[in-house]
C-alpha cells in the first residue's frame, strides 16, 4: 500500500510550489562572533513568518540522508543540481522534511510534492533556519 501511495505521490510536472522556495530562498543571515561564539541571526521574510505552524505545501526533489528501505527523515531542494551531497560547487536551498510516517525509498531526484507544518530552527550555530514536519506526500495534482 505505501508503495501505491509513493507512486502517486511522485509528480511529473514541476513549478508548483515556486512561490515556497521563494520565500525559503529570501532568509536572510548575518554571521556574527562574540566573545569567540560563532552565531548565524536569521532572518525572515513576512510572508514566511506567516507561514509557520501553518500547512505548508512545497514540491522539490528527494535527497536522501541515509539508505534506508523506508524513510522519515530527508531533504528536499527546488533543482536536482542542488544536491548538498553530490560535489556540486556551493551549497542551494534544501528543506529538511519530517515524514509523519515512513515513506518507501525513492531514486535521488524523484520529484515530490509534500504538505506539513512549517517549523522555525532556533539553533543559532545552524543555517538551517527552517524544517516541515508532520509532512506527507500529496497524491495525484
Amino acid at each position: 500500500m505505501r508503495a501505491s501511495i509513493l507512486t502517486l505521490a511522485i509528480l511529473t510536472s514541476g513549478g508548483a510550489a515556486a512561490d515556497g522556495w521563494d520565500l525559503i530562498g529570501d532568509i536572510g543571515f548575518e554571521e556574527t562572533e562574540t566573545d569567540g561564539e560563532w552565531r548565524v541571526v536569521k532572518t525572515l521574510p513576512a510572508g514566511l513568518e506567516a507561514a509557520l505552524g501553518e500547512a505548508f505545501t512545497i514540491t522539490g526533489y528527494y535527497v536522501p540522508i541515509q539508505a534506508q528501505a523506508y524513510v522519515t527523515n530527508f531533504l528536499l531542494v527546488p533543482d536536482p543540481a542542488d544536491c548538498p551531497f553530490c560535489g556540486s560547487s556551493g551549497y542551494g536551498i534544501t528543506l529538511e522534511v519530517l515524514a509523519s510516517e515512513p515513506l518507501p525509498d525513492m531514486p535521488e531526484a524523484t520529484e515530490i510534492t509534500v504538505t506539513g507544518s512549517l517549523e522555525l530552527v532556533e539553533d543559532p550555530h545552524t543555517y538551517q533556519a527552517v524544517r516541515l514536519t508532520g509532512a506527507r506526500p500529496v497524491l495525484g495534482n
